[in-house]
């Protein structure tokens, strides 16, 4: 489930980078900045989701102490 998680995370990342560059050439201020929160809003996906993983295999290294 969290390979998933990444995925969208970082495909919300490129969307944001072309919205944000698209901004750029045409002078549009608002697509810039749009694209700009969703490169954040995809970095904070992908990095959310590399937290749960951390976190997930933490538990499973508590429970299982003798393997």
């Amino acid at each position: 489930m969290s390979q998933s998680e990444k995925l969208r995370g970082r495909t919300t990342q490129v969307t944001g980078r072309v919205k944000e560059m698209a901004g750029r050439a045409t002078g549009n201020n608002r697509l810039r900045n749009r694209g700009r929160f969703e490169m954040f809003k995809g970095r904070a996906l992908t990095r959310t989701a590399g937290w749960k993983d951390s976190v997930r295999g933490t538990l499973r290294s508590l429970r299982s102490p003798g393997r």
